[in-house]
């Protein structure tokens, strides 16, 4: 007997739509999962958006809660060229008066000139940072040991100014060549009375402080030439020499010193640049004086941009969730999470923290600096009364950083940093919710491959039943062909 090849061709039936159907009808909960996945990814989509505003408003939150965003100052000198000034938002308003009396130096000093490549000859230098009285008449020694370098014969002028910036003796050391001869310049690496040198000589020739050998590099005015009862070296008559010193300056009169040309400690938040002195004959009888003013001002700017960023972050989210969580009668739709007591457990927690008190600051509520809630839980800023909060002192800046260690009553800043790390943390609601969106997708997803594995396993057993079918068909349809040729033979043998 031959074999069947199709379905339905034994039985006469149209057994592949029959399947076809009845596989449909076996997919019909497809199409409800369908529907259930599209909503719950719409719901993933839209609550990323939920989580990224928040995050956004936790940022803003986090950055404002430090004080120091909240405070900028104006400062400026009535005369730039002979002082600057700047100020961090923790110095006061206020102005003064600045007199410039000397600026900070370094000491500086040469050896007498001598033909290029010329050996000084053998020793050791021995450099000692300290204090000179006027005019090098006395020498203090500081607090930093002593510091040698030795010297050979062989050595030239570079060399030993090679040797001098090797051993970071507080000192540094200059070949300077005027086209004919050399000479040894020393200067001070910094500033300041107390950042002078001093530089003895232990000559190979056992003088120590003549002009010959080795001591023609020596600066030690306080010692003097045997023979000649003068100062040698680098501190003979005609040399030029300058000491080191300190800046003074006067504020509002009273007397100020710095070991540099820069004042930090005088005034709380307040750093002065000195350029050059305003006092001529500084100390001296008929010393005229030339005082600058240097004023200090708040800069609201930063605490209204501080505001304005709080308030556009908030209304942001407070939109997506009020879109999200609304019905809408008109069009008879319902945002996708709408009666979701977590979505909407988290705007109400929004609200009622925006309704909130701080305490410790003369503004306690939002409201008081201008910030007003409306009806649909947004807030509009009123720019009168926030400009007022903002120029009255650190009022604005207190209502939202002050730390009172209880979330209840700490600054606005603080309270909603902390709810949004709280709700992004693990185990956070924000956190929570969206694992429980993505998990509700994943068993979607699972139940739609048990639908359709359900379904091919229903469309093999019904393709293998018609097939049976079919072939029983085949031989009834044979057997009943053979019936009747046999009665129509047997007809025509007894007519």
């Amino acid at each position: 007997m031959a074999t069947i090849s199709s379905t339905g061709i034994g039985s006469g039936l149209d057994v592949n739509s029959i399947v076809s159907q009845l596989v449909a009808l076996e997919k019909t909960p497809l199409k409800t999962l369908a529907l259930k996945a599209t909503n719950t990814q719409n719901q993933i989509s839209a609550f990323g958006e939920i989580q990224s505003q928040f995050a956004a408003l936790t940022d803003v939150a986090s950055r404002i809660s430090v004080a120091s965003t909240w405070g900028a100052r104006n400062a400026s000198s009535s005369n730039t060229s002979a002082a600057t000034i700047t100020a961090t938002g923790t110095a006061n308003a206020t102005s003064f008066s600045l007199d410039v009396d000397q600026l900070a130096r370094s000491q500086s000093g040469s050896s007498a000139a001598v033909a290029p490549g010329t050996m000084p000859g053998a020793g050791t230098l021995t450099l000692q940072l300290g204090t000179w009285t006027a005019g090098g008449a006395a020498f203090t020694p500081g607090a930093a040991a002593s510091v040698n370098v030795t010297v050979l014969a062989t050595d030239t002028i570079s060399d030993i100014a090679s040797k001098i910036n090797g051993a970071n003796a507080g000192v540094v050391a200059t070949v300077f060549n005027d086209g004919t001869n050399e000479r040894l310049l020393l200067q001070s690496k910094t500033t300041g009375a107390a950042a002078g040198f001093r530089m003895t000589v232990a000559d190979a020739d056992t003088t120590n402080n003549d002009n010959a050998g080795l001591s023609r590099l020596s600066f030690d005015p306080a010692t003097v030439d045997p023979l000649t009862g003068l100062a040698s070296g680098m501190a003979t008559a005609g040399i030029p020499v300058q000491y080191a010193q300190d800046a003074k300056a006067r504020i509002n009169g009273l007397a100020v010193t710095s070991a540099t040309n820069t004042l930090t400690d005088n005034i709380p938040g307040v750093t002065i640049k000195l350029v050059a002195t305003t006092t001529t004959g500084y100390g001296l009888p008929g010393e005229v004086k030339s005082p600058l003013t240097m004023a200090i001002s708040e800069d609201v700017t930063p605490a209204v941009k501080n505001v304005s960023d709080f308030v556009t972050a908030y209304n942001k989210l407070n939109k997506s969730l009020t879109d999200l969580t609304k019905y809408d009668a008109a069009t008879k739709t319902a945002g996708l999470f709408q009666g979701d007591s977590s979505v909407v457990g988290l705007q109400n927690i929004l609200r009622n923290m925006l309704g909130s008190a701080s305490l410790g600051a003369s503004s306690q509520r939002l409201s008081d600096v201008g910030l007003e809630r409306q009806l649909d839980g947004s807030l509009v800023i009123n720019t009168a009364k926030l400009s007022a909060a903002a120029n009255n002192g650190t009022t604005l800046q207190q209502l939202f950083t002050n730390d009172n260690k209880d979330p209840l009553t700490n600054g606005f800043a603080l309270k909603f940093r902390d709810l949004g790390r709280g709700v992004a943390s693990s185990g956070g609601s924000v956190k929570n919710k969206a694992e429980a969106l993505q998990k509700n997708l994943d068993n979607n997803t699972k139940e739609q491959t048990k639908v359709n594995d359900r379904a091919a396993l229903f469309e093999t057993r019904l393709r293998k039943q018609y097939s049976a079918l079919d072939a029983q068909m085949a031989q009834l349809n044979a057997l009943n062909a053979y019936v009747t040729q046999q009665v129509a033979t047997w007809n025509k043998s007894t007519a």
